[in-house]
């Protein structure tokens, strides 16, 4: 009897610690994400500084092919935006992927030269918001998601005004990245962090995304 009492008081221990290691886990994750997107708003705003203003740009424009940068012929890799910061930050490797990525995408990530993240393609692949100056209203608009896409190199960009439904949305963004438990199938259970223009990064619910979405909100569109 004494025995199935002890056994019975280590589950209960178990039942309640598990949880709030899980929960710390979590947190801990999602604090070092935040960091990682503001070191990259950070990285942004350095080298706009750098370049006249001029932002820069994702695969989405520049695909495979090779470009001229300053005089210099640069292959997809290198003319990717993650590694365009690499200078301004400390280092990139850490910064380009997510620590709630689960391990093996942060192995594909490290690997393929890819990146956890995602910048807004209606900002950093336009004409007229590609310069720093032009984005308006920096404080609601976003620039950079955490990204539920496969891992490639070219998959650095999000296709914001493609965002008309919610499957749209999550098929580009991990709305639900830092969690605790499995994923729901409707993907709203969790958060994620969200980077914006004027630098500062927000941790918001999946449930409060859909209902910006819902309601017709596009903080994601520069002429939103």
């Amino acid at each position: 009897m004494e025995l199935l009492t002890v056994i019975g008081v280590l589950a209960i221990l178990a039942c309640l610690v598990v949880p709030a290691i899980s929960s710390g886990a979590m947190a801990a994750n999602r604090a070092k994400c935040a960091s990682n997107l503001r070191q990259i708003g950070q990285a942004i705003l350095l080298y706009a500084g750098d370049h006249d203003g001029v932002l820069p740009v994702t695969s989405h424009s520049t695909g495979d092919s090779r470009v001229k940068l300053n005089g210099k012929w640069l292959n997809s890799i290198e003319y990717s935006w993650v590694y365009l910061l690499a200078d301004y930050l400390d280092n990139v490797d850490k910064v380009r992927v997510c620590p709630a990525d689960e391990a093996i995408r942060q192995r594909q990530i490290l690997q393929m030269k890819a990146t956890s993240y995602l910048l807004n393609d209606e900002v950093f692949d336009s004409e007229v918001y590609g310069r720093f100056q032009n984005l308006p209203h920096p404080s609601r608009l976003m620039l950079a998601f955490i990204s539920n896409r496969p891992v490639s190199r070219t998959w650095d960009h999000a296709h914001c005004a493609d965002w008309t439904a919610w499957p749209a949305l999550t098929t580009d963004v991990a709305v639900d990245r830092h969690r605790t438990g499995e994923r729901a199938g409707s993907r709203l259970k969790g958060s994620a962090n969200y980077l914006f223009a004027d630098g500062h990064v927000q941790n918001m619910q999946a449930t409060e995304v859909k209902a910006i979405l819902d309601r017709g909100e596009n903080p994601w569109l520069p002429g939103g």
